[in-house]
């Protein structure tokens, strides 16, 4: 199976986010980014399209950050 460059980066920018043990924090952009070697720019882009289609969700705050949808 061939993935776009976009899908590619999506994806990995999940299994970040899914690695993330429920009771740590949320990650932030800055922290996908270090560990992806993207952009912020690029990472908060792939991250609204994700929310949008309900695979994350997001907070705002001290604790904010990205999180597994599961509903």
């Amino acid at each position: 199976m061939k993935f776009s460059t976009q899908e590619d980066y999506g994806l990995r920018c999940l299994l970040q986010i899914a690695r993330r043990p429920l009771e740590e924090t949320a990650l932030t952009i800055p922290e996908i980014s270090r560990l992806e070697g993207l952009s912020q720019t690029h990472v908060a882009k792939l991250l609204m399209l994700l929310r949008q289609s309900g695979f994350v969700r997001s907070s705002r705050g001290q604790a904010g950050g990205y999180r597994l949808d599961r509903d």
